[in-house]
């Protein structure tokens, strides 16, 4: 599959148009992290009071048993992407740190990933995240002795200080969990003291963490709640401050000297903005002399000291809009501090554009770094990377982020800039994942437009697959075919070969209109693009125009039925190709100013006669959800949502394409008694289908279509399973990360559900084979006659034996975490025998495989690590 000559402009086009702001269903420009977050935060709000941060810790902690098929059908196995392909980025890294004996080995906190170690500087990479209940993390540190002890902060820092009341509800979008401690290099963590109570009204999340060097029992975590010290090795914690904490840094020569930021939170009038010293390892603070107005000016700070000298330290502040207010510099180690730099400078070098005007993303990417041999040379990082070798009197720009979809620039939004220990190269982890240059040139603006580059990067995301995907799409046809649209990643398809970007921004629903062979791709909010296939070439046919003064979801619903494009904003519309030819509902646009978008949509696939949609509610204005069906074509609605949860989020719906009657429906709200429920009369009547689910979101629902009744759920922390019948859920995640799923698909030619993660990138598993008979994990062991795998960890040699039930030809595949096959054998299977092979792995690097055994319509398959 190849793109046609020139479609990378139109990614960058659309990039540019979808980057900075959207629009919210108020109807007010915002810019898009925010957006982003909001419906995050939205989905997931009902009528409870309880904290965020708390019911998903509360739903979280209580065990999950997973469940093992006698058929091996239940291992999930990743379809990346995994990093090793030609795509403009992967995803977001918050932070980076070094081994402290060895700078050859690398760790990465992935924002919604987990923690990946490298031992090969960056070449390839493994999870260490073990049994971390989330995969949320920010800041990473190591004891200097010992580097099997680490300290992780469960949380993403990047919405820090977002929302403190979203909702009446006061709680964070990407909630952390404190800080959790492994003692064995990854392979189990436990949580420490800082274990944030459930009773905790404020927010969960730690920006960073810092370790005493000659004292590894003491450390200090700062974060939106204050400032908290462990003098033994995170058992007990002290709360030293009370305020929203941003940067901390260490004095180079002193440790227990530290430097840190305090922030304002303009959209809540909460805070002050302000520098702060500590002579005892954070037990007390000294706010410093820095002329930076405490509040309605400044959010937040971010603070670098030169290694080189610890007399110069800096501060880069962002205004209230994320746009560029100072930068300032100390020379007397922070007793004062001087203004350099002011927003009259000619750039406002906070923001995408080579101007002054207005705006940026400061409160969600800001990063500054001094270089270790010049006191002089600060990096700073925002949506772009500048420099400066004058202490700030001038800077240029070393990236530009629209270049990224010509591989010429670093990808958009720099969370933060790290120097290598001992060289003069540069690191810049950012929403695509992180990149390194070991020369770092002075750009023109100009220069940049005309795509004249001279900094080089390196991407340093092999075997990495943490894509945060909202939705994604399967050819029905073939199977292999699959679109997903990424968080700040664009949408990227693969023909199971590889990945290749398609359309930029932030991807959302994609879709396949088999019988045409057309495309449809889209970012927030309703912006929908069309493609056409010919000669296994996809070319770009135009975007789909919105109706006049109709908004779209953040991930707007849209679905391919009758040859026909079915879009739902606030109401619903048809399309052929990307014309549309016809508008379906009269839905009243507004309620009490604000705009109800539809959230979920089900259309009859062969004639698009009977019709689900869900319109979303707001909680904070009594507004309640609206349920609808049309037996006809949609010249006439139903309200079939009185007897369903009207304050929870409804996410998904589906419908059977053979009796159209029977519908499910989902909710991602909070609410333990609602969040699944059936109907077999078109929503006439509903079954709560909820059953002993934990009470976390669900955020998708598909069902399988030959007749056994099963359906599948994706929620907050994995796949769960409902026989036809049955009272209980059973939980379908062995080997699938802790991550959220946000949608399934179910490919029905090779009998596999598909999952798109938020986090982990795409993931696949054999369907339940409702005839076998599953048994807990503590039932059986990993050494059961019908798949073993040893020695395992395994060095040189991994030994397989299984006992086969038919006969006829196989495949032996030994897959990479990233799911790439790196080994693959042809075999003939005899029923009722054992078949043992023996295949050499040293040649492979270390981390976790996957065995994969293919024969007629089903598989088998394990685990095993090459160390």
């Amino acid at each position: 599959m190849a793109l046609k000559s020139g479609i990378t402009c139109m990614i960058i086009l659309l990039s540019f148009v979808q980057h900075v702001f959207g629009q919210n269903t108020d109807g007010r420009k915002k810019p898009n992290y925010e957006l982003r977050n909001l419906d995050f935060v939205e989905r997931r709000t009902n009528d409870s009071i309880l904290n965020f941060a708390r019911l998903y810790a509360r739903a979280t902690f209580p065990l999950l048993k997973p469940v093992f098929s006698k058929k091996a059908q239940d291992q999930w196995i990743p379809l990346g992407p995994n990093g090793e392909e030609d795509l403009a980025g992967t995803g977001r890294i918050n932070s980076m740190c070094f081994h402290p004996q060895d700078t050859n080995i690398w760790y990465i906190c992935v924002a919604q990933g987990g923690v990946w170690k490298s031992l090969n500087r960056g070449e390839s990479w493994i999870s260490i995240s073990g049994n971390l209940p989330i995969l949320r993390t920010s800041s990473l540190v190591i004891h200097p002795d010992n580097a099997d002890i680490m300290y992780v902060a469960l949380g993403d820092y990047a919405y820090l200080g977002h929302n403190l009341q979203a909702n009446e509800n006061k709680r964070n979008s990407h909630y952390g969990l404190g800080i959790y401690k492994t003692v064995d290099g990854g392979q189990n963590w436990s949580p420490t003291g800082l274990s944030f109570d459930q009773l905790d009204f404020e927010g969960s999340l730690i920006s960073r963490i810092k370790m005493h060097p000659s004292d590894p029992s003491h450390l200090i975590a700062v974060g939106q709640t204050g400032s908290y010290v462990t003098l033994d090795s995170g058992a007990t914690w002290q709360k030293t401050s009370g305020s929203l904490f941003w940067s901390l840094v260490q004095d180079p020569v002193n440790p227990n000297v530290l430097f840190a930021s305090t922030g304002y939170v303009h959209s809540y009038k909460v805070g002050e903005a302000a520098i702060l010293k500590s002579t005892d390892f954070g037990m007390s603070w000294t706010e410093l002399n820095s002329t930076i107005p405490k509040t309605g000016q400044v959010q937040r700070i971010e603070l670098a000291i030169a290694p080189s000298d610890n007399n110069y330290i800096y501060a880069i502040a962002c205004d209230t809009l994320g746009g560029f207010y100072g930068f300032y510099k100390s020379e007397n180690g922070g007793f004062s501090f001087t203004q350099v730099l002011s927003n009259q400078y000619e750039y406002n070098i906070l923001n995408g554009t080579f101007d002054n005007s207005p705006g940026g993303q400061g409160r969600y990417d800001l990063a500054i770094c001094v270089d270790r041999y010049d006191r002089e040379h600060v990096l700073i990082g925002g949506v772009n990377i500048w420099q400066t070798h004058n202490g700030g009197v001038s800077f240029k720009p070393v990236t530009y982020w629209a270049l990224n979809y010509s591989r010429l620039s670093l990808h958009a939004d720099v969370h933060a800039i790290y120097q290598h220990p001992s060289n003069s190269s540069y690191f810049a982890c950012h929403d695509g994942g992180i990149s390194r240059t070991f020369q770092v040139f002075d750009e023109e603006p100009d220069s940049l437009k005309k795509r004249i580059v001279n900094t080089s990067w390196v991407d340093y995301t092999r075997g990495l697959n943490i894509s945060s995907f909202y939705r994604l799409g399967v050819n029905a046809l073939n199977g292999t075919e699959i679109m997903a649209g990424a968080q700040d990643n664009s949408t990227v398809y693969t023909n199971g070969d590889s990945f290749m970007n398609v359309t930029g921004g932030d991807g959302m629903e994609a879709v396949f209109m088999d019988e045409q062979n057309f495309r449809y791709t889209s970012s927030q909010n309703g912006s929908i693009y069309a493609f056409s296939l010919f000669n296994d070439v996809m070319y770009f046919a135009g975007a789909i125009q919105k109706p006049n003064d109709e908004l779209g979801e953040w991930t707007t619903p849209f679905v391919a039925a009758n040859q026909l494009l079915y879009v739902l904003f606030e109401n619903l519309y048809t399309y052929v190709e990307n014309v549309e030819v016809g508008k379906h509902s009269a839905f009243p646009d507004f309620q009490d100013g604000y705009r109800r978008t539809g959230t979920a949509l089900e259309v009859q696939k062969n004639n698009g006669k009977r019709i689900y949609l869900a319109k979303r509610g707001f909680l904070s204005a009594g507004i309640k959800n609206q349920i609808w069906t049309s037996p006809d074509f949609g010249n006439n609605w139903h309200d079939i949502g009185s007897a369903l949860p009207g304050n929870s989020y409804p996410s998904y719906m589906e419908m059977s394409q053979l009796n159209p009657d029977q519908v499910w429906i989902c909710f991602s709200g909070f609410d333990s008694l609602n969040k699944v429920f059936y109907s077999q009369e078109a929503g006439e009547n509903w079954v709560n289908i909820t059953y002993d689910l934990p009470n976390i979101p669900v955020n998708c629902i598909v069902h399988q279509e030959d007749g056994t009744g099963l359906i599948y759920i994706g929620t907050d922390n994995g796949v769960y399973y409902l026989k036809k019948g049955a009272l209980s859920w059973e939980y379908y995640s062995f080997s699938l990360p802790k991550v959220i799923v946000s949608e399934l698909e179910i490919d029905t030619n090779k009998k596999t559900l598909i999952a798109a993660t938020f986090g982990r990138g795409l993931w696949e598993v054999g369907l339940f084979d409702y005839d076998s008979n599953f048994v807990s994990i503590d039932a059986i062991s990993y050494t059961e006659p019908w798949l073993n795998v040893y020695p395992n960890p395994t060095q040189s040699l991994l030994n397989i034996s299984f006992e086969s039930l038919v006969s006829g030809e196989a495949k032996i595949q030994l897959i990479d975490i990233t799911g790439k096959v790196v080994y693959e054998e042809n075999i003939y299977l005899e029923n009722g025998k054992k078949m043992n092979r023996s295949i050499p792995v040293s040649f492979l690097s270390t981390g976790e495989y996957f065995v994969l055994i293919s024969y007629e319509n089903s598989r088998k398959t394990a685990r095993f690590t090459r160390f």
